[in-house]
């Protein structure tokens, strides 16, 4: 288009893909991929539309440049560099195949060499003064006396497992684990295990406290729970 471009335009690799037409033709100075194993597949749409992109120089930031394979690493050079690690078919034949399969030092030593100076590696001791100081906040929250009661029951219910012979004899040794998650459960809201429970939940009522404190405060939120389904709760009472 006849448009003038903006000085720096920001995509996603899906739009990108979609967009790849809408590219043609332009000429840029810098293209910089973050999360660049997302191209670790040389063949998949993402990672040949980054390379059909006309720039002068070419950047890719990751933090894991090797997943699962040598191959990706050939994908994000082939990106960077065309043609610098041969084509896949050799740098299979020389180096993949040596390194991964007969664990050749030399050939490894030699790999390293060739890409290390193209690579500008930071550790997290490198930067870590640069950051911030972490900020945490404990916070206790007291059962109901309908909670505290289920949360005994199940406490009582551990200690007769512990005690019993099955587990002595080593028979019942995963089953405890199944009742442990359950004590977190209750701690997290009894309905996780205790269908049509009706009583209070602690860390529930409390969880929404702070969302609305820090949405009062003008804050975003991100929330983890390791029950999905305490999400499908916390859900209902956004909702409501």
């Amino acid at each position: 288009s006849s448009k003038k471009l903006p000085e720096v335009l920001i995509t996603s690799y899906d739009l990108l893909k979609r967009d790849i037409g809408s590219y043609e033709g332009i000429d840029f100075d810098f293209e910089i991929i973050d999360e660049a194993q997302f191209i670790k597949n040389a063949s998949a749409a993402a990672s040949k539309s980054v390379k059909v992109i006309n720039a002068a120089h070419r950047f890719a930031l990751t933090g894991t440049p090797i997943e699962n394979r040598l191959s990706e690493l050939w994908s994000i050079f082939d990106y960077l560099m065309p043609g610098f690690l041969y084509t896949y078919d050799r740098f299979k034949s020389d180096f993949e195949t040596a390194i991964t399969k007969y664990k050749d030092e030399e050939i490894t030593k030699q790999l390293k060499n060739m890409v290390g100076p193209f690579i500008l590696r930071r550790l997290k001791e490198n930067v870590l003064k640069d950051l911030p100081e972490k900020m945490e906040e404990i916070r206790f929250s007291r059962f109901d006396s309908a909670q505290r009661k289920l949360y005994d029951a199940q406490v009582t219910h551990m200690k007769r497992v512990l005690e019993s012979e099955d587990y002595k004899s080593g028979k019942d040794r995963l089953k405890v684990l199944a009742e442990l998650t359950k004590i977190r459960q209750i701690c997290c809201d009894p309905e996780l295990i205790t269908a049509g429970y009706k009583g209070e939940s602690a860390k529930r009522a409390s969880c929404l406290e702070l969302v609305q404190s820090a949405i009062d405060g003008g804050h975003k939120i991100l929330l983890f729970s390791q029950f999905t389904s305490m999400f499908e709760l916390l859900e209902k009472d956004f909702k409501a």
